[in-house]
């Protein structure tokens, strides 16, 4: 299939993001989706009516709807949301909908130069808004997945060249190995795929690591893990046993750390949007589980916006290891994309964190949870550490010492 046969490719693509979410005849679909995207939106709600879809509705989020609020808004608005959100949300768990969200930035500089305290006073109402829905997504409650189309404006951006025809068609190029849609049955490569990273995270739950260390030669991190961490990567399951998907492509197997126990220096090895503005040459200290320093080449009030939404937004909430043999690692690109950013680097997220990573967590309570050591911020948010130069290495329960990960790649 050549990659600009769009018609083609998004049959793929949308066959895929179906088959990833394991959609059930009978199950309703919510699209999210910028309005730029309603083809490939058409696409999966005419696959998932074949499929026996109940209803497919879409969700727009609109960025350039976005600036244009941030810019012109009265202040007091600012944190003003219609109550209908909160009602939608809770039909979608009540009658456990599956989420498809198709995160692609049509515009990745639509918020260069916003203000950045504004933008965050959007982003804390929002959180609370969706907080009921939040947690149900974070325990596995239905079936949902994160995936990415490519524009002409996000290719320029990935591919530093002008927007047009020629920067689409070689984006295309870039990303059918990325998601493997040059195989005979993409589905199929990614359900197996997916069962070998469950092999990895099974194996890191079984070494029964205590602590990791990430080096690199400005990064030195220590990051705490406690007893009842379960690792995690390929698919997730609902408690009716429905496989599924979270992130295609994914690369990563992850859990949540113990946000009281990270201690050391973070060099970001990956620039990252932070309420759309770009994070770039970043660093933090973590002092007793908390930032207690950072600084950046651009993007830092973005950044120091994210750090105080909440108590937990200095914390973490996961972490996760990405080896850097796969193909998103090996294109050198930077994709402005956080779904496919940071399935190319090892990674921590400030934030919430997965009840589902923690042994019995999806029954807990926040205050349970929190008695674990699990995260329970309103936001959730990836920074790259990892490169060819990372060094992992696990401290286990009995206090030895093991490599887990060298010069970017897995030791096991």
């Amino acid at each position: 299939m050549h990659p600009m046969n769009q018609p083609a490719f998004l049959h793929k693509f949308s066959n895929l993001a179906l088959g990833g979410l394991n959609l059930r005849p009978g199950q309703c679909l919510a699209v999210k989706a910028e309005p730029e995207n309603i083809d490939v939106a058409v696409m999966v709600s005419t696959l998932a009516y074949r499929r026996g879809a109940r209803y497919v509705d879409i969700w727009t989020e609109s960025s350039r709807m976005l600036r244009s609020r941030v810019d012109n808004s009265e202040g007091e608005h600012l944190e003003y949301l219609p109550e209908y959100r909160q009602h939608r949300n809770r039909e979608f768990i009540r009658d456990k909908w599956a989420l498809l969200s198709i995160k692609s930035p049509v515009d990745p500089t639509v918020m260069d130069g916003a203000n950045a305290a504004r933008s965050g006073a959007i982003a804390r109402v929002e959180s609370v808004a969706d907080a009921e829905l939040r947690r149900a997504l974070s325990n596995d409650l239905t079936q949902w997945s994160v995936m990415a189309v490519p524009s002409e404006k996000w290719a320029a951006a990935v591919l530093e060249m002008p927007a047009d025809g020629e920067a689409l068609r070689r984006m295309w190029e870039a990303m059918v190995p990325i998601l493997r849609l040059d195989r005979e049955n993409p589905v199929q490569f990614w359900n197996e795929y997916g069962l070998e990273l469950e092999k990895r995270a099974r194996v890191l739950t079984d070494l029964r690591i205590r602590k990791l260390r990430f080096a690199d030669g400005e990064t030195d991190l220590t990051v705490g893990v406690g007893p009842g961490a379960l690792w995690k990567g390929g698919g997730a399951y609902t408690k009716e046993g429905v496989r599924f998907a979270p992130n295609l492509p994914t690369e990563e197997v992850f859990t949540t750390p113990d946000y009281r126990l990270t201690e050391g220096r973070a060099v970001m090895s990956r620039p990252v949007r932070v309420y759309g503005q770009l994070l770039r040459g970043a660093w933090m200290e973590f002092r007793g589980g908390k930032v207690v320093g950072h600084g950046a080449e651009s993007g830092g009030d973005a950044l120091e916006a994210f750090l105080d939404v909440d108590s937990g937004s200095r914390s973490m909430g996961e972490i996760a290891l990405v080896d850097s043999g796969s193909p998103l690692f090996q294109s050198g690109l930077l994709f402005h994309n956080i779904l496919l950013d940071e399935n190319a680097a090892c990674h921590f997220a400030l934030g919430f964190a997965y009840p589902t990573c923690i042994s019995g967590g999806a029954a807990m309570s926040d205050a349970q949870l929190d008695e674990q050591g699990a995260n329970r911020s309103r936001q959730h948010l990836d920074f790259m550490i990892g490169s060819d130069r990372t060094r992992v290495t696990a401290t286990l329960s009995d206090g030895t010492e093991k490599v887990i990960m060298e010069e970017g790649r897995f030791t096991l």
